[in-house]
């Protein structure tokens, strides 16, 4: 089988055309030549001079020229060949993340604020993933399913992007909330390979964990937990419309509101569950010990299929183009036997 770059239309175009460009340039250069033999001298005294050269062999030098430009721009077209079947298994584990986006995450204690120190480490994440499939849900005071599980790493990104506190109209935590919708996101027909990551600064828990965690445990789903903020309290910030910073959050009695982490949740649903706990709180923690962990686990399989491991041969071809190029610089066209016209002796 055979491939070609993907190279523009035009650029092939282009490419072919100089083919015919280059047969009319001859043709015009070989009777340009015979009409200015014509106006030269007599037709037949010149062909008597001329006796020497060979047209076969003029001949075979042209068609050798023609083969080597048609060879190299052959192999600047990239010709790729390949009769080799290659099967490529994509295996993995389903990983659902459940992201805090209360107002707790704009908090600054990290830099720029607990958020997008989350986006940051999810995006490290999806660069390690090996062929997983990854969901995302986004939650505060309750839970929206944002991307369901999928190979399409691209789309997870960009719907992390525009992942903040403005998709969940009532603040809280809600963990209950979130692991149903999580659980929720999950193949029914697999209760293997599975697992869950919990992104949240813990703050303002609301609602019993114990029936959600059995569920989990039922349905063999492994939560892994990442706490991120600092345990001292910190402001709250308030934005514009326009991303300015305007003030901080007040209670009614006008005290500015604080908040720091909270570990004790977090750690009990990774603990009652199987996973991990980190600590997101430095440049050096990170949610790799908690990937190392969900890759220890069993794997599965979510793709096969067969693909054509094409392979580049322009070189071939060039290399043909080089000696067609050095036999028309070889081969004379001249006669192999002297024929050159000695004239008429003259007698005594």
């Amino acid at each position: 089988m055979i491939q070609f770059e993907a190279y523009p239309i035009w650029l092939q175009a282009m490419l072919w055309a100089i083919v015919p460009l280059l047969v009319l340039i001859g043709i015009w250069f070989r009777l340009t030549r015979k009409r200015i033999l014509e106006r030269a001298g007599d037709p037949d005294l010149i062909e008597q001079l001329s006796r020497s050269v060979s047209k076969k062999k003029r001949l075979t030098k042209d068609i050798l020229r023609l083969m080597a430009i048609l060879l190299l721009l052959f192999a600047a077209w990239g010709p790729k060949f390949s009769d080799e079947l290659t099967e490529i298994h994509r295996e993995g584990v389903d990983i659902v993340v459940l992201l805090d986006v209360s107002n707790s995450m704009r908090a600054q204690d990290i830099k720029p604020d607990r958020l997008e120190k989350a986006r940051f480490e999810l995006r490290k994440l999806i660069k390690d993933l090996r062929g997983d499939r990854i969901g995302l849900v986004v939650f505060a005071g309750q839970a929206h399913l944002q991307t369901p599980l999928t190979l399409d790493y691209a789309a997870f990104d960009m719907f992390l992007d525009i992942s903040d506190e403005s998709l969940i109209g009532v603040q809280g935590t809600s963990f209950e909330n979130a692991l149903e919708i999580g659980l929720s996101a999950f193949d029914p027909d697999d209760q293997q390979h599975r697992a869950m990551i919990v992104i949240s600064d813990g703050e303002d828990h609301e609602g019993n964990l114990d029936e959600v965690l059995e569920r989990a445990r039922k349905e063999n789903v492994i939560i892994h937990t990442a706490g991120i903020g600092s345990f001292s309290g910190t402001p709250i910030p308030i934005y514009d419309d326009r991303g300015s910073l305007k003030g901080y959050r007040k209670t009614s009695t006008g005290e500015v509101v604080t908040t720091r982490l909270y570990t004790e949740t977090l750690q009990s649903i990774s603990i009652e569950t199987g996973g991990r706990f980190v600590h997101l709180n430095t440049a050096t923690a990170g949610l790799e010990d908690i990937y190392n962990d969900i890759l220890g686990m069993e794997q599965k399989e979510f793709s096969r299929h067969e693909f054509t491991n094409y392979k580049e041969q322009f070189h071939w071809f060039t290399w043909i183009a080089l000696l067609f190029l050095i036999l028309d610089l070889l081969i004379t066209d001249l006669h192999g036997t002297e024929r050159n016209w000695q004239g008429d002796y003259i007698r005594d």
